[in-house]
């Protein structure tokens, strides 16, 4: 009997930051195909990040969701990739998210920045996402804002596509991975999820019909599948798988059953080939429209930012202009208190020197009267004098 478990959740949350996702955790005994070898397309314009390709599950089999050059739903976010992790027993997948971190992805070795740990491929600074030139194709457009910085790889490079279990990837998350999971995270975006769309409806893309070699491994936009924009697998990769986690209960490989569920849907397929043509290229086009309303919203939000920051630097412009004003303003009160203090001090030194006179005046006009009074003193006493010599001169006689 083969032990095939889907648990879906539904997360909705009201804040617009928070992980508003509708996610399905897949657990299933087969493990996923190899990483296939790709070549990364051009990136289509400034603003993309780049999602890388992953294997994931319905009906039954493996198909390759290609890795694609995305717009984040909000500057300042980055892209977490979803993982396959062996778990008592059975493969998890684990979905992909947004957030201001890059979270744990099970250190699969994506490639084109995704190490397995962290995001080598660019930064966002003052709202503005840098490239590095050394892991991002540009193709020939003209990217405004980069940098090159090489990365070396600290891990085995191979082409393993999950985490634990017999052959897969031995990490663990740190403690710092384990609070970005903590963390609030946002859902991945409509052209995410029409991407994966895309890729289910494409019965090529199924690892029963490629055996790991996807026909269409990475686009330089989501949901073109179709066109230039789409790259081709350069060769499917390899890897060691156990016994028991090759074979389910009933002895049957993987591949056998997807191959008996492939020719049982395979004439649906056909006949519905040119519905799903049609439907892709609406699909297309409201992808497209989609994208112009997200890079409106994202040159609206950016010329947003440019003004909020216009009116700081205003508004810093104004307060100094005014702190200049008032500093020149205390100036000119110090000044003219200096000045007042100055003349109040002329006009006191002034009033002194007055009194001096005075007081000099006065202390001559009493040293003059004292003179005169013995002066007047003195002649009277000669007049005296005088007068008793005269007494003495008639007595005589």
């Amino acid at each position: 009997m083969r032990l095939i478990r889907i648990a879906l959740a539904l997360c909705l949350m009201a804040s617009a930051s928070a992980w508003s996702q509708t996610y399905v955790n897949l657990s299933i005994t087969s493990a996923p195909p190899p990483l296939p070898v790709y070549v990364q397309p051009p990136i289509p314009d400034n603003g993309y990040i780049w999602q890388p390709g992953y294997w994931a599950y319905e009906d039954g089999d493996y198909y390759w969701v290609p890795g694609t050059w995305v717009l984040p739903p909000s500057v300042g976010l980055f892209w977490t990739p979803g993982y396959w992790s062996w778990r008592n027993g059975l493969y998890v997948f684990y979905p992909g998210y947004w957030g201001p971190q890059v979270g744990f992805y099970g250190g699969i070795n994506y490639g084109y920045g995704y190490t397995g740990s962290g995001y080598h491929g660019g930064y966002w600074r003052h709202n503005v996402f840098y490239y590095n030139r050394s892991i991002n194709n540009f193709g020939n457009r003209r990217i405004t804002h980069v940098y090159n910085k090489t990365v070396i790889n600290k891990v085995t490079v191979n082409r393993i596509s999950y985490n634990g279990g017999r052959g897969g990837i031995a990490r663990r998350p740190s403690e710092r991975e384990r609070n970005y999971a903590r963390q609030k995270h946002v859902a991945p975006t409509q052209a995410q999820l029409q991407h994966a769309r895309e890729a289910y409806g494409n019965h090529e893309q199924r690892a029963s019909f490629n055996r790991g070699k996807p026909p269409i491994a990475a686009t330089d936009r989501p949901g073109q599948l179709r066109g230039n924009g789409a790259v081709s697998s350069r060769d499917a990769g390899r890897q060691d798988r156990s016994r028991d986690e090759m074979r389910s209960n009933d002895g049957r490989r993987p591949e056998s059953r997807a191959s008996d569920s492939h020719r049982l849907s395979s004439t649906g397929s056909q006949t519905g080939f040119a519905r799903d043509n049609t439907q892709r290229q609406i699909d297309r086009t409201q992808q497209q429209q989609r994208e112009q309303l997200q890079r409106q919203q994202r040159e609206q939000q950016w010329q947003q930012q440019q003004q909020r920051d216009q009116q700081v630097r205003s508004a810093q412009q104004r307060q100094g202009q005014e702190q200049r004003e008032r500093q020149m303003r205390q100036n000119q009160q110090l000044q003219h208190q200096r000045e007042q203090n100055v003349q109040r001090e002329r006009q006191q030194e002034q009033m002194r020197r007055s009194q001096q006179q005075v007081q000099q005046r006065e202390q001559q006009q009493v040293r003059q009267m004292q003179q005169q009074r013995m002066e007047q003193s003195r002649q009277q006493g000669q007049h005296r004098g005088q007068q008793g010599g005269g007494r003495d001169d008639r007595r005589r006689e």
